[in-house]
């Protein structure tokens, strides 16, 4: 039996049309993924930065604290460190730790970079923090801070994942919880 013009046209493939709606629907897919993939990415990087960060800031405050007998002196939002927002990434090759970090005896192990910007507030029993964060609250709003009765402090990292100076991430965690609280987290 022969290959006839019937089979022929039944075995034939995508027309021109077909290709190109199909063309259409994958870019449009892809167009709706890659931003949640981004800022998922985004998210990780930024999560797996920060929680280390904070864990050795926590230990160096809780060893001050043992040894001075108070926590070391609020550095607050104007003196975070690094000093500008890192884009993309803070090299700490060529970027010596600020002296109040090495008062602390912060040893930032296991990167040569960072994403974010870091600072602790701390305060006495009963006193509230403002040191020009946010004006008379005891952290900033969205993290639900009440300064305790007892000496306080908390951490403080502002990154900005998307590369849109506009919007930040904000990690924030204390002595009296310590949770790693986000806000816009990936961006």
């Amino acid at each position: 039996m022969g290959y006839t013009r019937v089979m022929r046209d039944s075995e034939s493939g995508f027309t021109l049309i077909e290709t190109m709606i199909a063309v259409v629907v994958i870019a449009i897919l892809a167009a709706l993924a890659l931003p949640s993939f981004f800022r998922e990415s985004g998210k990780v990087k930024a999560a797996s930065e920060v929680q280390p960060m904070f864990n050795d800031l926590r230990i160096r405050l809780e060893e001050y604290m043992q040894e001075h007998g108070v926590y070391p002196a609020t550095i607050g939002e104007t003196a975070m460190y690094p000093s500008v927002q890192p884009p993309p990434a803070w090299d700490l090759k060529t970027n010596a730790l600020p002296a109040t970090w090495i008062a602390i005896k912060v040893l930032i192990s296991g990167t040569d970079q960072l994403l974010c910007r870091y600072t602790w507030v701390t305060g006495l029993a009963g006193a509230i923090a403002n040191a020009g964060l946010m004006a008379t609250t005891a952290a900033p709003a969205g993290f639900g801070f009440t300064a305790p009765s007892t000496d306080w402090y908390y951490l403080l990292a502002k990154c900005n994942m998307d590369g849109d100076p506009a919007t930040f991430s904000w990690y924030f965690t204390s002595s009296v919880d310590a949770s790693l609280k986000k806000l816009n987290e990936g961006q």
